[in-house]
């Protein structure tokens, strides 16, 4: 009997990977490339990407067209006209496609696939399924009206605190110290350029909440409170999908993205928030989520 291969991708806001693995749940191949999120780049280009790695992937790793099964998990390429452009580019892939929202790849680490995936990466989204199979999520509605209690939310917030001081009504922060060095600033007024720049994309202002965390690290109040007013709002869209859910009282959690898989203060505010109304289980940290899908959707078939 010969041996089946499935696929992991991970279509987030700032690149996307994939992993496949065999019939037993083995890693046997693994890649990275740009974003494939159709809401920037456009449905066909999205397709593009998706097709480009997984064939080549593929076909470094000497693994024979169709796939098995392909889960893809995407971000901003999960509503039902998402996947009508995406399905028919992407079917000739694999033998079982499924396209979901990105978040729901780390459902795959949970009991049952039951409880909540949050993630805080460069975007933010909670989404959650119950034991009878419904599903809902809060936020991923993106940077322009959405993406609190994300790395991206932190970065923005930073930078509204920077201005603030510069104009003299906000506190002061470190962050204008480690900005103006960041920059290179003679004058403050620069970084407007450098922010708006049109190289400058999401993921570039994300990855300030890397300094906003470094410098709570080291006790700036102003970057502390953006943390906890960050973590904040990420627990509140916990709480309404488990609310929408009846979930009932034990939550279980997978924890996706930088912020809650490698700032502990940034974990542990969400956790306490959310322990003020319910009981919190299984918290499962899935840093890989590419792996996990495709593990969870070979373990699934292999069932069949």
């Amino acid at each position: 009997m010969s041996t089946m291969f499935y696929a992991g991708v991970d279509g987030g806001g700032t690149k996307t990977a994939i992993v496949v693995v065999d019939d037993t749940g083995n890693e046997v191949a693994r890649a990275t490339t740009t974003t494939s999120n159709s809401a920037v780049i456009g449905h066909a280009n999205a397709a593009g990407v998706l097709c480009d790695l997984v064939e080549k992937t593929c076909g470094t790793a000497g693994i024979a067209m169709p796939l098995a099964g392909l889960w893809c998990g995407l971000s901003g390429s999960d509503r039902p006209e998402d996947q009508a452009q995406l399905q028919p580019r992407l079917e000739h892939l694999t033998r079982d496609l499924r396209l979901t929202n990105d978040a729901e790849l780390a459902m795959g680490a949970l009991p049952g696939e039951v409880g909540i995936v949050l993630v805080s990466g460069t975007g933010s989204i909670a989404f959650g399924r119950n034991p009878e199979g419904k599903r809902h999520r809060a936020s991923g509605w993106g940077h322009i009206f959405g993406d609190y209690g994300s790395g991206y939310d932190i970065a923005r917030k930073a930078l509204y605190q920077y201005s603030a001081y510069i104009d003299g009504y906000g506190p002061w922060t470190s962050l204008v110290d480690r900005f103006t060095e960041l920059y290179e600033l003679t004058d403050p007024y620069s970084i407007i350029n450098r922010i708006y720049d049109v190289k400058t994309t999401k993921g570039d202002i994300a990855r300030l909440s890397r300094v906003v965390v470094a410098e709570a690290n080291h006790g700036d109040a102003v970057s502390i409170q953006i943390i906890n007013d960050v973590a904040d709002d990420l627990a509140v869209y916990a709480d309404a999908v488990a609310r929408k859910l009846s979930l009932g009282l034990a939550l279980n959690l997978a924890m996706v993205g930088g912020m809650l898989t490698h700032v502990p203060m940034f974990e542990q505010r969400v956790l306490a928030r959310l322990k003020e109304n319910w009981e919190i289980g299984a918290v499962q940290h899935v840093t890989d989520p590419a792996l996990t899908g495709a593990r969870a959707i070979a373990s699934k078939e292999s069932k069949v």
